[in-house]
């Protein structure tokens, strides 16, 4: 009887708790591109999506499923500046649930970076 309350107790308190939803990864991207870029997301080199187009000298958010976000070989971006209609491959990124991705497209596509973070 003592067990049975003390499980009602624990659960109760569990249930208590906020929760944070780590059912998506949001994707931050800022651009010091002089074009627009369209953004594709790829676990390693398949499965591709495109995110959006981020307009030049812009700062955008994109979302992922955390699921998406399960890849072994990292998660890869290929960025297409319409200016010089030029693909270049930023990544791997390995995002854990609950953190973010930062994509910096700089002003040269070919030098962008991603990382992944703890927060805004």
């Amino acid at each position: 009887m003592r067990l049975l309350a003390l499980a009602l107790m624990l659960s109760g308190c569990a249930a208590l708790q906020p929760r944070s939803d780590l059912s998506t990864i949001p994707i931050s991207v800022r651009s010091h591109n002089r074009s627009e870029v369209d953004v594709y997301l790829l676990c390693g080199d398949r499965d591709a999506e495109w995110l959006g187009i981020v307009r030049q000298k812009e700062t955008q958010v994109f979302e992922i499923t955390a699921e998406r976000a399960r890849c072994i070989s990292g998660l890869n971006f290929f960025l297409v500046s319409r200016g010089r209609n030029r693909g270049y491959w930023v990544g791997p990124v390995r995002p854990a649930p609950g953190m973010l991705i930062r994509l910096t497209i700089e002003k040269y596509a070919g030098l962008s970076t991603a990382a992944s973070s703890t927060g805004y």
